[in-house]
């Protein structure tokens, strides 16, 4: 009984982390998660895995069925227009339609922007079966990078047995997360009025130049000599 309910602790860590509930980082979740397995012995990384796996691909599916939902109408609350801008929403929506799986496999990796997206794919009802093919193929695949990763780590910390190779771990991946958070910022710069273009935000190829109409060809009329 006790194991299920740790099982049951990593799912619903996951689904509540996904919506923002607490807004902290789905990686540090999924790295709690491995630690919890890691550090519990009764504990079976293939029933832990697919319970990250599982309360991932819940999480998002709760976002693409508000966008779905509510459509426009969630995008006029401020903490939405807090998560994406109305700019960048319209430049997403505009690649959306020619890169949708490319989107959402890319917004994976932008913590700050991954939310508004799946609101996006919701609203602007994205076809559900290509959103969760792109959603699974990240939770199998990323997540599980991420979550064997700090598996392997946490064991090594664990063996070492010291209280300060726990700090020094605390404190690097610390620095890591925030370097990138701050990286993404920047890049995004966020409270700007026009934000710069992401790596969601796909340039489209430029529209070829229309055709010049043909040129008739006109015959030059026969003068005829006067007499």
């Amino acid at each position: 009984m006790e194991q299920l309910g740790w099982y049951v602790s990593i799912f619903l860590g996951m689904v509540f982390t996904g919506i923002g509930i607490p807004p902290i980082p789905e990686e540090l979740m999924i790295a709690s998660a491995a630690g919890i397995t890691a550090s519990h012995e009764q504990l079976h990384w293939w029933l832990a895995w697919p319970a990250t796996i599982l309360g991932i691909v819940c999480a998002d599916t709760i976002l693409y069925t508000l966008g779905r939902r509510f459509g426009d109408r969630l995008f006029r609350y401020r903490w939405v227009k807090h998560i994406v801008k109305p700019e960048r929403r319209q430049r997403i929506e505009q690649s959306f339609h020619e890169h949708g799986m490319k989107i959402l496999l890319t917004a994976r990796l932008l913590p700050p922007l991954r939310t508004g997206v799946f609101l996006i794919a919701g609203a602007i009802r994205y076809p559900y079966l290509k959103f969760l093919l792109a959603d699974g193929l990240y939770a199998v695949v990323g997540v599980g990078i991420f979550f064997f990763g700090s598996q392997w780590l946490i064991s090594l910390i664990l063996r070492a047995g010291h209280w300060a190779i726990y700090v020094a771990a605390a404190l690097v991946g610390t620095f890591l997360l925030r370097h990138y958070y701050r990286h993404l910022q920047k890049r995004e710069l966020a409270g700007a009025a026009v934000p710069p273009e992401s790596v969601l935000e796909l340039p489209r190829p430029p529209a070829a130049p229309p055709a010049p109409p043909p040129v008739r060809e006109t015959k030059n009329p026969q003068v005829t000599p006067s007499l």
